[in-house]
This record gives C-alpha cells, structure tokens and sequence, in this order.
C-alpha cells in the first residue's frame, strides 16, 4: 500500500499538514494481499529495488508547487517472511518557504507467524517529528497491536490485513476476475482507533501492442520493459476511517498499475488538497526463494 507523505507542524514553525498515512500503500510502496495464513501466490511477489520520480499533479491554494522520489526495497530471504524499506521524500515549494518530509518505513511481515512489525520516522526539514514502532498479531478473531514508540500500548483491533498480504490480496482477486475489493487494513497507523478501511476497484489493462525492440528503443529502455508480458490491472483505491463517516469523502486515494509479481508503476496519491503522481525511473530484480511447496 502507498505511503502519503502528508506534512504537520513543523517544530519550528507552522507548514502545510504533513502526516503519515500508509501506505503506503503502497504504497506506495506498498498495495497488499493473502489473509491471515501463508498466502498461496506469494512467490508471485518478487523481491526487487524500485525508485519512483515524484511531481504535483494537482496542488492547494497554499502551494506553487512540489516534487518527492519514493524509493524501496522489498527482500525475501525466506518463504514465509517479506522485508520491506520505504522511503518518501517530498518537496513542497510556497512562496515564503520550501519545506521536505522525509518518511521512512522498515518493516517485516511473517506470513506463518501472522505477525508484522513496523517502525516510521518522519522528518521535516531534517528534523525528526515523530516516530512510531510496534508489532501487530493475528489471532482468528483479531488483530493485537503492541506500540512501543512514542508511548507503550496494547489494544485489540477488528481482524485486519497487513500491508504486503492485502497486495498479495489483489493480485489473487484480480486474477480471480474479482473488480472489487473491500478490506480491513492495519499499516502501523498512529491512529489505529479510527479502524482504516480500503475500497480498491480492479480493472484489467491490456498487454502492450508494440513490444520492446530495435523498432521501438524508448520502450526497450523503460524499467519495465522486462514485464510487458505479465499480467496486470489498474487499481483505484480510497482509504477511510471513522472521519470519514463526518463526509463521507476518504482520507486519501491511490490508483496505480499492479502487476501479477507485485510491482506498481503510473502511481497517483491525492490526500483531497494535493496530489502527486509518478513513474518509476529504477527497477532492479532480485532472485526468490522457490516457495512453490510452502503453501
């Protein structure tokens, strides 16, 4: 799922709204899948590095413009667990100032132990603002979170999905045909009692008609020339949580390309007052497991 790398008060002095809404997904990201048990398709889901060039595609009254580049690192060492690194630098230009949000995500999702854990610092003109670490469990019934950053807590949640299995999720359902898909979603959220929901709507893309080659080197070129014969589907997704019942409107929306091996490209985050929109400029394989027995 795509992180929105939205901005809050600076510690010095009062900037646009800037807070972490995850995937992220996401993402970016990371977009997620497969509920609750080791996900059948998860050897679809390729560990590989990818970098997005970010740029205001719509902005507010209060803004002249804005760029960001997200980057991230999904690694896969073992079948049954999924590293994730995740960056997002954001620039947003004013007249009277120019300020940078810097988030960052590590975390690691365990598909056996139906447990994932997380930690997010987010900076704001190179000072760090706020910072969130804990772990979230599955149980049949529900999810168990345990905060150990800013403060401690612990507290039960509606059964939700964690980030890489809800991807995991759509590209099982996309496969299946399904164009909608309604889930529970816990990202590591600071605001996990508002309950955040996602609504992704699924709609096939048509395989490229001029395949890469000496006839067409721009496309040979593109970082993913290499996956124009994988499947994939556009999918547009709206987040909300119990503020959403005051209007009705989501907190933020993505829309993307989903390919069948997980990646995402022709991204857009819109938080309602701003929007950014990017491709990826990098995109680097790494190798798998073979998991084709772990199910």
């Amino acid at each position: 799922m795509w992180r929105m790398c939205l901005p809050r008060d600076h510690p010095r002095r009062t900037i646009i709204m800037a807070r972490d809404r995850s995937r992220s997904a996401l993402i970016l990201t990371m977009i997620a899948t497969s509920l609750f048990a080791f996900p059948a398709k998860a050897a679809d889901i390729v560990p590989h590095l990818a970098v997005y060039d970010m740029s205001m595609l719509r902005k507010s009254s209060d803004l002249v413009g804005g760029s960001g580049r997200i980057a991230l690192k999904l690694e896969r060492e073992a079948c049954e667990q999924i590293e994730l690194d995740y960056r997002f630098v954001a620039r947003f230009e004013r007249e009277d100032a120019t300020v940078v949000t810097d988030q960052q995500t590590v975390s690691v999702e365990n598909f056996a132990a139906r447990a994932y854990h997380f930690t997010t610092r987010t900076f704001v003109d190179n000072v760090e603002g706020w910072v969130i670490r804990g772990s979230a469990t599955n149980t049949d019934t529900r999810t168990r979170v345990e905060i150990a950053e800013p403060s401690a807590e612990t507290f039960d949640l509606p059964l939700s999905v964690f980030p890489t299995a809800h991807t995991m999720d759509l590209i099982d359902m996309a496969i299946a045909g399904e164009s909608l898909v309604e889930a529970r979603l816990y990202d590591g959220d600071n605001e996990a009692g508002k309950l955040l929901t996602t609504t992704a709507i699924i709609t096939p893309v048509e395989a490229e008609a001029t395949p890469p080659g000496p006839a067409n080197p721009e496309a040979a070129s593109s970082p993913v020339a290499a996956m124009l014969d994988l499947r994939r589907w556009r999918v547009a997704e709206s987040y909300y949580n119990s503020d959403s019942k005051l209007d009705g409107l989501p907190l933020f929306q993505t829309s993307y390309t989903l390919y069948e091996n997980g990646i995402s490209d022709d991204i857009i985050i819109d938080n309602g007052d701003y929007a950014f929109s990017g491709s990826l400029s990098k995109l680097e394989l790494a190798s798998a497991p073979d998991c084709e027995d772990a199910s």
